[in-house]
């Protein structure tokens, strides 16, 4: 529920260019010559320049479309100005396109567009409150392995590739420091209780080669060719990739780890929340548009997750009921670890109950929808040597090397893992959600590449989370009581959020008034509690509103739909016009399904 989502490759569209339609002068070409405006067309340019500009800095794209890995991202002003700029003129050229002669789907193209530019252009203003470098979650530093591990090095070019990267290190590293002494020259810095993870994450980087974040495992090299030769190639590679971490990077980090635990620790305020920095107020109510992709204040979320909480606390009790334990929700609470019963006994048996919900559910595919994922669907098991990192597991689409959607779930410390949540979780990761909305969407080619390789959190979390009510929705989880508290377990935590991070970031909560709504609320860990509110009042302002925003946002537009369409809705084709158009904008999904019940109402009056 909390999973990263690590994308696939897809098939590589034709690697066509689209060029920027030329802007004529006025004039320049009387009426009777000039030729008839192909919006269409104009608009599939758009689309396409925005594409590339995006390949130039996503990672992740460019390992799908078989593009060199060249150039490390760095966040810089000048790069931000220069989207800014990008996006006016992206601005411009939207506005010059008839909307009126646009199909349905182009239009959704159109307010993609228009939205994403309008973001971006507004986010310039906050710059220095929002590009976060230096926490756990945010920090280019952590990703590094991560990054790196993208880069293949089975080949001559893929390691040359590797070593021209390992090269910008140094330079990126100074970045980060460069823009954390601008961020504290204005008074921003990470608040105190979140410095030793910031400064934990610089130190534990500056490590050996073979044992730090860009070490290369001997089955990623391969081999080019028998005999000597490849050896040969593969071991001057790890010299000279050896020699720029021990001489380059790892000074640059210890220079940055210096400063972070010296005079940056020093400016760092006890208390967190992103509206007591300079500027941070009106940085705050940005991120939360730009991560819910709604038009709305955090007031107004924070009303609806006060709400939310006591409405799921209510469900809650209901199924207490039906289970037969008598007691409050904290008297649950307090009895889930004192039941063996509720935790697996084996990792065979965790497999099984995150693999059996999705597909027994899948046997019932054709009562939701009018599609089925083609690609085939499991769950496996994290490799131990990194469940220690990873508190959830996470979702993998299909690959071409690995042409099944995998939930890889932590299976370790089984006895403090309690198994209620599972089929929720298995409804939320597998089918029918992520592995259904990603698998298809990216095998859509109908769509635009930017649009195909596109997510927005509020809209792929809230499909994950959707999919797990509509086990409790559908009377899929009625027989099994437990699992379906375990739903509302799952629910309640990111209802949880909607309070503490606008309580947190706006409202004048402190952190630990945030942990302790956590605590009478949700089932997690002191350690859980303390890690998450961090992430939300110091790292990640807004970002955890789009999981029960988005689901939120999901379920009222069926509800809307089924209120305006009465027995001529259909729950298959609404949910078919949710998933069609691949992630959007809330916003922009709003606008889709108002069409989808006009066109549903004149099918049915026709």
């Amino acid at each position: 529920m909390q999973s990263p989502i690590v994308p696939p490759l897809p098939p590589k569209p034709p690697r066509t260019r689209a060029v920027a339609a030329p802007l004529l002068l006025a004039g320049a070409l009387s009426c009777a010559d000039a030729p008839a405006p192909n919006h269409a067309a104009d608009l599939a340019a758009v689309a396409e320049d925005v594409w590339q500009r995006q390949l130039e800095v996503d990672f992740r794209a460019r390992v799908r479309e078989g593009l060199p890995l060249d150039e490390l991202p760095i966040p810089t002003l000048a790069r931000a100005q220069a989207d800014a700029d990008f996006s006016r003129a992206v601005l411009d050229r939207l506005d010059a396109i008839d909307l009126d002669a646009l199909g349905a789907d182009d239009r959704i193209t159109w307010e993609v567009l228009q939205r994403r530019a309008a973001l971006t252009i507004e986010g310039l203003e906050h710059y220095w409150v929002v590009t976060n470098v230096l926490t756990p979650y945010s920090s280019p530093i952590g990703s590094l392995r991560q990054l790196f591990g993208m880069v293949p090095v089975a080949s001559e070019q893929g390691r040359a590739e590797y070593l021209g990267l390992l090269a910008q290190v140094p330079g990126a590293v100074g970045f980060v420091e460069s823009h954390a002494r601008g961020q504290m020259e204005r008074g921003i810095v990470v608040p105190q209780p979140n410095m030793d993870a910031v400064v934990g994450i610089v130190r534990a980087s500056s490590a050996p080669f073979s044992t730090g974040p860009f070490a290369v495992a001997e089955a990623r090299l391969g081999a080019e060719g028998e005999g000597a030769d490849a050896g040969e190639s593969a071991a001057a590679f790890l010299a000279e990739a050896a020699r720029i971490v021990e001489d380059e990077v790892n000074p640059a980090l210890d220079r940055l780890a210096a400063f972070l635990d010296g005079d940056y620790r020093a400016a760092a305020r006890p208390e967190v929340g992103l509206s007591r920095q300079p500027g941070g107020e009106a940085a705050y109510r940005y991120l939360v548009r730009y991560h819910t992709t709604m038009d709305i204040t955090p007031e107004e979320i924070h009303e609806i997750g006060l709400q939310n909480v006591a409405e799921i606390e209510e469900q809650m009790l209901a199924v207490q009921a039906r289970i037969g334990f008598e007691g409050s929700i904290d008297d649950f609470r307090r009895h889930i670890p004192t039941n063996p019963d509720y935790f697996p006994a084996s990792v065979e048996e965790v497999a099984e109950r995150f693999d059996s919900p999705s597909r027994r559910f899948f046997e019932r595919a054709d009562e939701f929808f009018l599609t089925k994922p083609d690609a085939p669907f499991g769950a496996r098991r994290l490799d131990p040597a990194l469940e220690g990192s990873q508190t959830f597991g996470y979702y993998n689409p299909p690959t071409p090397n690995d042409p099944v959607g995998y939930y890889n779930f932590n299976g370790s410390d089984l006895d403090k893992r309690s198994w209620l949540t599972y089929a929720g979780i298995s409804l939320h990761e597998l089918f029918p959600g992520h592995h259904f909305h990603i698998t298809r969407q990216y095998a859509n080619e109908a769509l635009p590449a930017v649009r195909r390789n596109g997510m927005h959190t509020a809209y792929t979390e809230g499909w994950g989370m959707y999919s797990t009510f509509l086990g409790i929705d559908s009377g899929f989880l009625a027989d099994d009581p437990l699992s379906e508290y375990g739903a509302y377990m799952m629910e309640i935590f990111v209802a949880t959020r909607l309070v503490v991070d606008t309580g947190m970031n706006l409202l004048g909560w402190t952190l630990e008034e945030g942990r302790q709504y956590m605590r009478d609320h949700i089932f997690d860990s002191e350690t859980q509690i303390a890690s998450e509110s961090l992430r939300y009042s110091t790292d990640m302002w807004g970002q955890a509103l789009g999981y029960q925003m988005g689901k939120r946002a999901i379920l009222g537009l069926r509800r809307k739909a089924e209120a305006e369409l009465g027995d001529d809705f259909d729950l298959r084709r609404f949910h078919e016009a949710v998933l069609g158009p691949g992630s959007l904008p809330i916003a922009v999904l709003e606008s889709h399904i108002d069409r989808f019940i006009e066109e549903e109402r004149a099918a049915s009056a026709s």
